[in-house]
């Protein structure tokens, strides 16, 4: 099965000459980057840069990638609903082996079944996909809980500030009350 990606920028693997790195630079498009803030559930998304260098190792098998990339998010705040920008700035590094796969996972078992349940998407059809493998670490770095600046848990469960706070269990003493006339 194959997957197409939002932001697909690919390298032929059989390309790489061992020790000659690879410089690749290039951005997402408006389309690009609309698609990828649906899928990571963004209000928006924009400015997606990526610079890095993709360099066979001496050893021919193992394929070392490396470098930098940004970007400005708008996340929702878990708290108020409103947005919350982000400037996101990371780096990245990583490597896979001609096969696909990523770093060096010797403590899984061979038969653990992770290709079929999760095919990769960075890996495909001898070709290496940089924009999937940039989108991937960009979900990594997105903030899991953005919170609003001056938005607090504690004031919006006590509710908007009115006299009396607000008392769920109130309506059942009340309903009880009732039962029992």
């Amino acid at each position: 099965m194959t997957i197409q990606p939002e932001f697909s920028h690919t390298v032929a693997v059989d390309s790489l000459i061992p020790d000659k790195p690879r410089a690749a630079r290039f951005a997402a498009t408006d389309a690009e980057c609309a698609a990828l803030a649906r899928r990571f559930d963004l209000q928006s998304l924009s400015g997606l840069t990526a610079d890095l260098t993709v360099t066979r190792l001496s050893d021919g098998n193992i394929i070392k990638i490396e470098g930098n990339f940004s970007a400005e998010v708008v996340q929702t705040c878990v708290v108020s609903l409103q947005g919350v920008p982000a400037e996101i700035r990371a780096h990245l590094d990583t490597y896979f082996t001609e096969d696909g796969k990523e770093g060096f996972d010797e403590d899984l078992p061979a038969d653990a079944g992770m290709e079929d349940e999760f095919p990769d998407t960075v890996m495909q059809n001898g070709q290496l996909d940089l924009g999937e493998l940039v989108a991937q670490y960009l979900a990594l770095e997105l903030d899991p809980y953005p919170r609003a600046p001056g938005v607090s848990l504690a004031a919006q469960l006590a509710g908007t500030g009115g006299e009396q706070p607000n008392r769920p269990f109130q309506a059942l003493k009340k309903l009880k009350a009732d039962e029992d006339e």
